[in-house]
């Protein structure tokens, strides 16, 4: 991961599921103004809207730095494809609270093994990271590069609190702990609630996306292990707080 440069404009990506609300309370504290991308309705909007912003957070893919001449770094967040699948169908389709989609008699694996929703979740988080949505299968090695050279940041949902702890020293941002929000209700965990055809439906899908995990997470791994003496402590020091 490169250093942040807290004078660029910041561009979370928030990919759904994965933890983002919870990572988001952290930007919202530290720069003065943000822009929700759900609030904005027209790209000459957003475009206007970016002149001053300090950061964006929201859903959307790579690309938007185009509606702005200003210097920008994206940061996002990554989580395990069956896990964020899971997280992602309970969310939508067994919440009450989404009228439009609560779907009582549908179960996970007739979602994932039906094609008609695989444009939902088929390797999302690289279609994002690269922009390209409507291709549920792209290349991964274009999509390892593009990551390398675009995202200054990315951080694992299965790794939230060492993610949050980096995110933040590396923008000089005081560290601080910040629980995770909007967690999906009722949702079992992967366990217990899949067949082993959905599990593999799921895998198969989202072969990109494992790949991609798989090397985030390697790189992750190195940047801790790269963490020097006083940041190692600072780090122990910063996970205690964030259990009690």
């Amino acid at each position: 991961m490169r250093d942040l440069n807290k004078d660029k404009l910041l561009l979370y990506m928030h990919l759904p599921k994965t933890g983002g609300s919870s990572f988001t309370q952290a930007i919202i504290e530290n720069c003065p103004n943000i822009i929700h991308y759900h609030t904005i309705q027209t790209a000459p909007q957003l475009s206007q809207e970016l002149v001053k912003a300090d950061a964006l957070c929201g859903h959307f893919s790579y690309g938007i730095h185009q509606l702005t001449d200003r210097p920008y770094q994206y940061v996002t967040m990554l989580r395990h494809p069956v896990e964020r699948t899971l997280s992602y169908f309970y969310f939508k389709y067994k919440n009450p609270e989404y009228d439009i989609f609560y779907n009582k008699d549908l179960t996970f694996e007739e979602y994932v093994l039906n094609s008609n929703y695989d444009l939902e979740y088929c390797n999302l988080q690289a279609r994002m990271i690269m922009g390209e949505i409507a291709n549920p299968y792209p290349n991964f090695k274009k999509v390892q590069a593009h990551l390398f050279k675009h995202f200054t940041f990315v951080g694992l949902t299965e790794q939230y609190d060492i993610s949050l702890f980096l995110f933040m020293h590396k923008m000089n941002w005081k560290p601080k702990y910040y629980p995770k929000v909007n967690v999906t209700p009722n949702r079992p965990p992967a366990e217990l609630s899949l067949s082993s055809e959905a599990i593999q439906s799921v895998l198969q899908k989202n072969e990109i996306d494992i790949k991609l995990y798989e090397y985030v997470c390697r790189e992750f791994i190195d940047h801790v292990l790269d963490l020097s003496s006083e940041q190692e402590q600072q780090l122990r020091a910063y996970l205690r707080a964030s259990r009690n």
